[in-house]
């Protein structure tokens, strides 16, 4: 069935697109991805700048694979990935055994149902088992050819990153399928945790977003909503995204709420030239950045007060204060030099 054309199935932040997703098949990832993944005994690493559509990349390349997606932020210990597979396996926490009878999963119950139908109090006819949820989570991987996904692994523990990989490199060996999900200056975490990977890993870096793979995701899906946007309004929105599909689905998503557009209307919806942008980048950074510069100008805790120094254009400000005035300063842009911070504050 055909999806419904809305504001929120075009324009998705955060989401799954599709009739705005861009492959950028110059550069090839699908298929680099899609070679990773195929080939056998490997640890993938996937790793791309924050918010660079990796997780949606990662979903599509395994439309017609069985996978178990595990959030790494959702985990602290190499026990937690174990569990939370078994629990989306619903495998149960532990067996109990009558004697004379079968075995019966038990999934908290007082009571025991047994082979022959008798309803027995666990305490007195059955004994308890701890299911040993990595043995039994590997094995069901790797049976039923699962692939095992970790999102934003570098969020994982030192200690805990290792241990996982140290639980899994035999059955990597063995044919368990992983893709390992990070930030690009993290892509080898796995390596650094487990030198003996080495030879069992495999990584695939996505690039940085250009601004002409941009504006495809505002011009494929204003299209799609019957709404006009002049060219200058559509480089603006590229210009202002940082490189991130995530923020251009986003800064798109916001003119069309704006324009009052949920689903195509029957004639063109233009929108202005003379288009109130500042206002919208201005309520997205209050949404989205606020806290976190916030927390920045503050910095992390010292017991000395820090020093104040003079700004080049008046005023004076701490060391963290300036970084963030140079930053505003510069406008979106992906990285800052040295130098272009000292001009700038």
């Amino acid at each position: 069935m055909a999806q419904e054309v809305t504001r929120n199935t075009v324009f998705v932040a955060g989401g799954q697109p599709s009739i705005t997703y861009v492959e950028r098949e110059e550069l090839e990832i699908e298929g680099h991805l899609a070679r990773a993944v195929a080939l056998p005994n490997q640890v993938v690493s996937l790793s791309g700048p924050t918010k660079c559509g990796k997780t949606v990349l990662c979903r599509r390349v395994l439309a017609q694979s069985q996978y178990i997606w595990i959030e790494g932020g959702q985990v602290a210990t190499a026990d937690d990935i174990w569990e939370k597979i078994c629990y989306e396996l619903n495998f149960p926490d532990e067996i109990s055994i009558t004697e004379g009878t079968q075995a019966k999963a038990e999934f908290g119950s007082k009571f025991i149902v047994s082979a022959s139908g008798s309803h027995l109090a666990s305490s007195q006819k059955a004994k308890k088992y701890k299911i040993d949820s990595m043995a039994s989570a590997i094995r069901s991987l790797r049976e039923n050819e699962i692939i095992l996904v970790i999102d934003d692994f570098h969020y994982l523990p030192p200690d805990s990153r290792t241990e996982f990989l140290r639980n899994v490199k035999g059955p990597v060996f063995n044919g368990l399928g992983i893709i390992l999900l990070s930030v690009t200056h993290r892509q080898f975490d796995a390596i650094k945790a487990e030198s003996e990977l080495i030879g069992r890993f495999t990584s695939v870096t996505v690039p940085e977003w250009d601004l002409s793979d941009l504006k495809k995701i505002a011009e494929k899906g204003f299209s799609a909503l019957n709404i006009n946007a002049p060219g200058n309004i559509v480089d603006k929105l590229a210009d202002e995204s940082q490189n991130s599909p995530f923020l251009m689905q986003k800064l798109c998503w916001e003119i069309c709420y704006g324009l009052g557009v949920d689903k195509p209307p029957m004639k063109p919806v233009a929108v202005s030239e003379q288009y109130d942008l500042a206002t919208m980048y201005t309520r997205i950074a209050k949404d989205f950045g606020i806290p976190i510069f916030e927390k920045l100008e503050v910095g992390p805790q010292s017991r000395k007060l820090r020093l104040k120094r003079p700004l080049v254009w008046g005023g004076d400000a701490d060391i963290y204060q300036a970084i963030l005035i140079a930053i505003a300063q510069t406008g979106p842009t992906s990285s800052l030099s040295y130098d272009e911070l000292r001009r700038y504050a």
